[in-house]
């Protein structure tokens, strides 16, 4: 007599378990939702700073890529603005005092030039009152003595005329081309930065994708984290036991080869229903429509691990 076996889809069980009253057993697995680090330039490895397991802290360097065309860049803009801001010293202060100085020697010549014109001048005078000397030779006289004194004059301007600074707007416009300078420098240190690649947050380092001397292109992964708070539970809830489980409600998750079951809490809930999940499929009952849920587990458990979930009861 040949025995007849029958074949339970394992769905029915998880949904049987719960028939007597007792909290039902529901699948799903254990996910890592990773943080993925590169570099926003095409630039070589240079080094690696970690393993793969490391436990790493925020901030903490992981890698360290190229930076010779970062760093010639970071040079060129410091220089640049080192030039647009001695400029504008000179703008605001005037002329150096070597110039003034020698401004200031040419107007005591042209004073001493005109003190003596002044002086033949008033020789001059009673000579000219008395009619000893011609009209034309005073006149000559006075001409020469204005002249010196314009002499004077002139360089009296420009001694005060280079000791101001220079006009307002063109200072204005110096100092905008110095911001200007300043922002280039700090993009170009913020470009700098960016070649040491730094963890965001606390996390273990899951998988390495490049090695020293590899060049990976502008923004293709080099490092995957996974912080502590993103490993997740998903598993689905059918929609007879949907009203059990809300946002914030404690479960159980039983996996393999754990000693005891992992306390967790839901965190999120699909707004929609699907169908059931592909590893428990079944032709025969695709009427069952399933919940998505997602749990954060309070200990460890690793990526891709099966496991079975049930309220827990306090």
């Amino acid at each position: 007599m040949k025995k007849v076996i029958f074949i339970v889809p394992l769905f029915i069980v998880f949904l049987l378990a719960g028939c007597d009253g007792s909290s039902p057993l529901l699948s799903g697995y254990a996910y890592g939702d990773f943080i993925y680090l590169s570099c926003a330039t095409t630039e070589k490895v240079e080094k690696i700073l970690i393993e793969k397991g490391d436990s790493i802290k925020a901030g903490q360097p992981l890698i360290v890529m190229e930076a010779y065309q970062a760093d010639n860049a970071l040079r060129i803009a410091d220089k640049n603005y080192q030039a647009e801001m001695a400029t504008l010293h000179n703008l605001e202060t005037g002329e150096r005092t070597e110039e003034l100085n020698i401004i200031y020697s040419q107007l005591r010549r042209a004073q001493s030039a005109a003190d003596l014109a002044k002086s033949q001048l008033e020789r001059y005078r009673p000579l000219y009152q008395q009619k000893t000397v011609s009209k034309a030779e005073w006149e000559q006289w006075q001409d020469n003595y204005r002249q010196r004194q314009a002499e004077v004059n002139q360089l009296e301007h420009q001694l005060e005329a280079k000791k101001l600074p220079a006009r307002k707007a063109q200072i204005e416009a110096q100092k905008l081309r110095t911001q200007a300078a300043k922002l280039q420098l700090d993009k170009a240190l913020w470009d700098r930065q960016q070649l040491i690649i730094t963890a965001p947050q606390d996390a273990q380092v899951y998988d390495i994708l490049y090695r020293p001397g590899e060049r990976p292109t502008a923004g293709k992964p080099l490092v995957s984290l996974l912080p502590p708070d993103r490993l997740k539970i998903r598993f689905f809830i059918p929609e007879k036991y949907a009203g059990a489980f809300h946002t914030g409600t404690r479960v159980k998750i039983h996996c393999d080869g754990c000693p005891q079951p992992v306390n967790a809490s839901i965190n999120y809930i699909s707004p929609q229903v699907e169908y059931t999940p592909p590893v428990i499929y079944s032709t025969a009952r695709r009427e069952t429509l399933m919940f998505m849920a997602e749990a954060l587990p309070e200990s460890f458990v690793r990526p891709g691990q099966p496991v079975r979930v049930e309220l827990a009861y306090e």
